[in-house]
């Protein structure tokens, strides 16, 4: 009952991931290999029903082990849908379609030697794993091993794509997918090399290390012969209806977490923010649009118009890099960053008093949030606007965040130190002494 059952929710997860997927197979812009995805989704899923246990009682009662071969049968197209799918990804269209007919040649001659092969081989009706009869009967290994042999390259194959462009996927989502797609993969390559021991082994009649091949498996997980030929197909079943899936519901079941993260952002962001758009009412813009009342949009705005006020007091801000705050860092780039952002906080804050008052330190000092980054970030030769910052919204709000944070507490230093030096007017300044 319970081998039942993990078949046949693993086949309506894959029945329901392709029912989701041949939706968009309505566009005329569908992504090319779609309906190749669809087909493996829905092939993998009939041939985990097909091989449950009740399935296959009805099923033998037509003809013995019928419900194996359906299922291997099905198997077999699985395969074959991964194969066109890796074409029309990689191929031109032209191209996909002369290799798709010769792989269908292929398919057509495989699936007549394993029918033929299995006809060949009368046995039983057995639920479960053929075990000691594999002796009897080498016409059943030869159906076993070109049944392998062509999961096995197919499987190899996905296996090698997806692992190849998981790491220059643009999305975390689809990276995500790919990867445990790859997983999938290599679930099945382990199920077909031990099944192909196994039946090599229990041929050969040398007996086998995993026990539980010679009898109906109660669980998917014991004997341990029922890991590799229930539990393993089924996790694989299962990853690779996940990693297929998920680039398209992965990003609404982390949107909660994005939420409560832009909402911290958004809130680290205050004390600077604040104190910028009170000196300088004129950076704040107008919220508008069906995003306005979101936290990313929020946390876009907030560090456009924290970098616009940072520009405003640019000559404001003196050229003097050797103010150095306290700290206990021993020189780890976290430590590193934090110190640069304590200073860039001072600095920020030194600024806005020197903007207050209408005294700029005049036109030799530079702005060092946007031409000396190394002063941010302690690495020197990196813009902090495209490298410390990310150059994207997620590392820019970092970077700010950590100053504002800085900001935040440098309030409560003494005010010799937040003021910094006082700009000298030049009328003011003693002249040359009369000499004697």
């Amino acid at each position: 009952m319970v081998i039942n059952v993990v078949f046949w929710a693993a086949a309506a997860a894959a029945f329901v991931a392709a029912a989701y997927k041949a939706y968009g197979l309505r566009s005329p812009d569908s992504p090319p290999g779609l309906g190749s995805i669809c087909l493996l989704l829905m092939t993998a899923g009939l041939a985990l029903v097909l091989i449950s246990d009740k399935a296959q009682h009805a099923e033998s009662a037509i003809y013995p082990n019928l419900g194996r071969l359906l299922s291997n049968l099905c198997t077999m197209v699985a395969a074959f849908a991964i194969l066109t799918y890796l074409l029309s990804i990689t191929c031109s269209r032209e191209e996909t379609r002369i290799r798709i007919r010769r792989w269908l040649m292929v398919l057509l001659v495989t699936v007549t030697a394993m029918i033929g092969l299995f006809v060949a081989s009368p046995l039983p009706p057995v639920v479960g794993d053929f075990g000691p009869m594999y002796h009897g009967h080498p016409t059943l290994v030869g159906y076993i091993l070109i049944f392998v042999m062509f999961m096995g390259w197919a499987f190899s194959s996905l296996a090698v794509t997806t692992a190849r462009y998981a790491g220059l996927a643009p999305r975390a989502a689809l990276s995500a997918g790919l990867r445990i797609v790859t997983f999938g993969c290599v679930l099945v390559i382990i199920y077909l090399i031990e099944k192909t021991v196994v039946v090599v082994a229990l041929w050969l009649q040398l007996g086998t290390l995993v026990p539980g091949h010679d009898r109906p498996c109660p669980s998917p997980l014991h004997p341990p012969g029922c890991v590799f030929s229930v539990g393993l197909p089924v996790l694989a079943a299962l990853s690779l209806t996940i990693g297929m899936t998920l680039p398209a519901w992965g990003p609404a079941v982390a949107a909660p977490a994005r939420w409560l993260r832009y909402r911290r952002t958004y809130r680290r962001l205050d004390p600077l923010w604040r104190a910028l758009a009170a000196a300088m009412p004129q950076i704040v813009l107008p919220r508008s649009g069906p995003d306005r009342l979101s936290y990313r949009y929020g946390v876009h705005r907030r560090v456009i118009e924290i970098r616009d006020g940072l520009l405003i007091l640019g000559p404001y801000r003196t050229s003097d890099a050797s103010f150095r705050t306290e700290s206990t860092s021993c020189g780890a780039e976290s430590e590193t960053r934090e110190m640069a952002a304590q200073r860039e906080a001072l600095s920020v804050r030194r600024a806005l008093a020197a903007y207050r008052s209408g005294q700029p330190v005049g036109e030799h000092a530079r702005n060092p949030t946007l031409t000396e980054p190394e002063f941010q970030t302690g690495h020197k030769g990196k813009d902090p606007m495209h490298s410390e910052a990310g150059g994207d919204l997620d590392s820019e709000a970092d970077w700010l965040m950590r100053v504002s944070s800085a900001f935040s507490a440098s309030a409560n230093l003494p005010e010799a130190v937040t003021q910094g030096p006082r700009p000298v007017d030049v009328h003011d300044a003693p002249g040359p002494s009369d000499p004697d």
